[in-house]
């Protein structure tokens, strides 16, 4: 039987985790080479269709997929450009880039051996001179923030890996899965990121004039968000939230701990349409907290959770700790999800709910 070659991506320390998920999809995929940190080159029998499962799956730690249907030998010239349009251009997925259609051309730049390559060319202007070249010749429209067709390259040294094939088969539409968002003056902290991150990837919206409840929510990145959405905040935390949120009518700060303030709010009765969570705790000990706190969630309500995993060492398996807390959620909760996203770090974003009207899709149970 034949195999098919690919590209995963995940976070470095999780790669092993990462090839595991897909080997229970593919028990035939095989690992052929580190290309980078997080980024492995493998085969198996079907990627198409180990595409469709894994999205369908969702897995913890794969970040992104592509094929790979072309090896081009590079030099870094200019040169190389012209060679990769002509090959893209052979391949018999090119056809799925049709007049009208939305695609986006999306190349990445690795060293295998820690030293940067001179190149001629930056992967920005790789990116333009394809997608100018793809689009005068099939009319298809080059559309970088939500495209459906996906040209993907990831080039080393003196190789240009090449693939096409739909977003949903990357999992990601961003390069590699890596979602970047922008810096703006009212950012209070990068861990804003890893909420807006979390919203985008598992589908949740949340509600205008809606109840937010922010435990560790110190300085108020995650709560300044909330507030942004025209949510009411009950921030929990002993430290002081940054002074930009001082005198919001729609903000209440706990001076305490978490477990001291959903004790009081499970005796008060009180509900909130979001829980978040990104204390610096055990997986474990963070679930058991937001068990307590599944007294306090609408039935149409939704936790949004980090979970902080320790390096992995012969005493400690950090995937049992992630079992272990997941397992200990799902006594409370329905619906959980986790997925390691481009900005966690050694940790993990979990999503839970108690019914079918929140957006997250209940396809996975981890």
């Amino acid at each position: 039987m034949s195999t098919e070659t690919f590209i995963v991506t995940s976070n470095p320390e999780f790669s092993q985790a990462a090839l595991a998920e897909l080997r229970h999809i593919d028990k035939r995929l095989t690992p052929i080479e580190h290309l980078a940190p997080g980024i492995t080159l493998c085969d198996a029998s079907d990627f198409s269709l180990l595409a469709y499962q894994a999205a369908r799956t969702h897995p913890t730690f794969v970040r992104h997929l592509a094929p790979v249907q072309a090896v081009v030998h590079i030099t870094n010239e200019e040169q190389d450009i012209g060679r990769i349009a002509i090959t893209a251009a052979a391949l018999p997925t090119f056809t799925q880039l049709e007049r009208g259609i939305q695609f986006a051309v999306q190349s990445r730049f690795v060293s295998t051996d820690g030293n940067q390559v001179e190149r001629s060319y930056s992967s920005g202007q790789l990116n333009q001179l394809l997608a100018e070249a793809f689009t005068a010749e099939t009319n298809a429209v080059e559309s970088v923030k939500k495209p459906r067709i996906i040209v993907s390259l990831l080039c080393t040294a003196q190789t240009c890996y090449l693939g096409i094939s739909s977003a949903e088969e990357n999992l990601s539409s961003w390069p590699g899965g890596a979602r970047r968002f922008a810096n703006t003056p009212e950012q209070i902290s990068r861990a804003e990121f890893k909420l807006l991150e979390a919203l985008e990837v598992f589908d949740l919206s949340l509600p205008p004039k809606g109840s937010a409840l922010d435990l560790g929510a110190a300085p108020g990145g995650w709560t300044r968000l909330f507030l942004e959405a025209r949510m009411n905040v009950i921030a929990v935390d002993p430290a002081r939230l940054d002074a930009r949120l001082a005198g919001n009518k729609h903000l209440e700060h706990y001076f305490g701990y978490a477990e001291s303030y959903l004790e009081e709010a499970v005796r008060r009765h009180k509900h909130f349409d979001v829980i978040a969570n990104d204390m610096r705790m055990d997986a474990r000990d963070a679930a058991r907290l937001l068990v307590l706190a599944s007294h306090c969630l609408h039935n149409d309500g939704v936790v949004i959770s980090i979970f902080k995993l320790p390096h992995a060492t012969r005493e400690i398996n950090p995937l049992a700790i992630l079992r272990d807390a997941i397992a200990i959620l799902n006594t409370s909760y329905s619906i959980v999800q986790a997925r390691q996203l481009f900005h966690n770090r050694q940790e993990v974003t979990v999503v839970a709910a108690q019914c079918k009207k929140t957006r997250m899709s209940k396809e996975k149970q981890f």
